[in-house]
């Protein structure tokens, strides 16, 4: 009986605890919620269709805000930029307009290399001006997001 209590201590304490299998490496979280929030109020001036996600209560940009909430979990897939370079692509998505360039900076945000350029991964960023991007649609991950048609 005794050995079999040292047996199962000795696989107890040889097993890495299971808190360690979850972690949080995500960069900016709340960057990319600032960044997701700005394109989804902006979002039916641009009459761009927001849904899914598909909510009960409040408005569909609401549900996409609160989609946002979760999704931005995994933080910004390209590092954090800083308040400076965050606030500009914030503040280029909330002045974009179908009157401007027919909102692509709603639908897209890395294509104002400008104001949001950064957020295309490093190899893309080199070829942002001779093509169009492949980058998500979406400034956090490429995780399951709410696309803003092109």
């Amino acid at each position: 009986m005794e050995v079999r209590r040292l047996a199962a201590l000795a696989l107890l304490l040889a097993a890495p605890p299971i808190a360690n299998g979850c972690g949080n490496d995500a960069v900016d979280v709340d960057g990319c919620r600032q960044i997701e929030e700005a394109r989804c109020r902006q979002a039916p001036a641009c009459e761009i269709p927001i849904e899914p996600p598909y909510f009960t209560s409040g408005t569909d940009v609401d549900a996409c805000v609160r989609y946002y909430d979760i999704a931005c979990l995994h933080g910004l897939a390209v590092g954090d930029p800083g308040p400076t370079a965050l606030n500009a692509c914030v503040a280029a998505i909330e002045g974009d307009s179908l009157n401007k360039d027919g909102c692509s900076v709603v639908k897209s945000p890395q294509t104002d290399t400008a104001a949001c350029g950064w957020l295309l991964p490093s190899s893309e960023a080199a070829d942002a001006s001779d093509a169009p991007s492949d980058a998500p649609t979406d400034a956090s991950t490429d995780a399951g997001a709410v696309v803003f048609p092109d």
